[in-house]
């Protein structure tokens, strides 16, 4: 604000207007024309850790898919209007924790592949793999589908084979 009045003090006002707009368009908060393909993923999941369903179901295109691809084969899919509610309704605490995240992009279209480890009330619960299909919609990303699997193996291992951690 201050910075602002002092502008509007000299004669670059016009200059300094347009350059406070631009920096505004290209900030790093989150909006704008600055947001990553990876924000409405940590978005999705920041939603989940605050119980918040309508912020997570933003996240999603409209007709957006929410898959699983179960062993055998079998897909299962989820509405996603009824996990953001039943997010929004559980007690439990909910944390899914994502590991070696890759990222492509080209222009509008994006993906996202994570192995994930979920922890449910503070215990690991079970991990696997998500991979997530993003869309530019105007200045934001949005994902369009969605699906994970349950690794069946050894969850410690899974997340010492993907740990970028050391």
């Amino acid at each position: 604000m201050c910075l602002l009045y002092n502008l509007k003090a000299t004669s670059l006002m016009p200059k300094s207007i347009s350059l406070l707009f631009t920096l505004a368009l290209f900030s790093t908060s989150g909006e704008g024309l600055a947001q990553s393909p990876e924000a409405p993923v940590e978005a999705l999941f920041n939603a989940m850790r605050a119980h918040d369903g309508e912020q997570l179901a933003a996240q999603f295109t409209n007709g957006a898919l929410l898959q699983r691809a179960e062993p055998g084969g079998n897909i299962k899919s989820n509405d996603i209007s009824q996990f953001a509610g039943f997010v929004s309704q559980t007690d439990k605490h909910l944390d899914e924790k994502l590991l070696a995240v890759t990222v492509q992009q080209s222009d509008n279209l994006a993906a996202i592949w994570t192995p994930y480890v979920f922890y449910l009330d503070g215990k690991l619960s079970h991990c696997g793999v998500n991979s997530f299909q993003l869309v530019r919609t105007g200045p934001d990303w949005k994902i369009h589908y969605l699906i994970d699997n349950v690794h069946g193996g050894d969850c410690e291992q899974f997340i010492n084979q993907f740990s970028t951690d050391g």
